[in-house]
């Protein structure tokens, strides 16, 4: 079982890597913006009138960004347990920023410091996660089992979920 289980992790973490890029690459339109003011983006996204008159408190951009990062934060600490909470942060600042700078240079999308800051919140909250299971579980062996499960119950719905979009697109 708990090779299996090591080779589903594997395999959904690859899973994991691959929609990032096609969603942050692929998936855009050519497009080259910037914007360098923090929470300018995330105010447009704040009570979103649907163009019905409804307001949505949240758009769905602010929540995407937040929960794109979250297994980054879970991954880093699986994969490097011995950093500090300032090197892991650093690591999830510097992931976002290089995903952003490479938007701009290959016109993917809009560079926006609020996707930045959505990210890196996004790494925190996976950080805490993983800081969660590891002051319930206490043993490394435990930790990676629950992130394994984890991820494969998380993964392998969207994985399925994806796999429908592009046969029925």
């Amino acid at each position: 079982m708990k090779k299996s289980l090591g080779i589903i992790y594997w395999l959904i973490l690859l899973f994991y890597i691959f929609l990032l890029v096609d969603t942050v690459f692929f998936s855009r339109d050519s497009l080259r913006s910037i914007n360098m003011i923090p929470f300018h983006s995330i105010k447009e996204y704040i009570m979103v009138d649907n163009g019905f008159g409804e307001y949505r408190l949240v758009d769905m951009n602010i929540w995407g960004n937040v929960l794109m990062f979250i297994p980054i934060g879970i991954y880093i600490l699986v994969h490097s347990k011995n950093l500090s909470l300032t090197k892991c942060i650093l690591l999830i600042i510097g992931s976002s920023i290089f995903i952003e700078v490479m938007q701009f240079i290959f016109a993917r999308g809009a560079t926006d410091i609020d996707d930045v800051i959505l990210n890196t919140l996004g790494g925190v909250f996976g950080i805490g996660i993983y800081k969660i299971f590891a002051k319930i579980l206490k043993t490394d062996e435990k930790i990676k089992m629950a992130i394994s499960t984890l991820s494969m119950i998380v993964g392998i719905p969207i994985l399925l979920l994806v796999i429908i979009l592009v046969i029925v697109n």
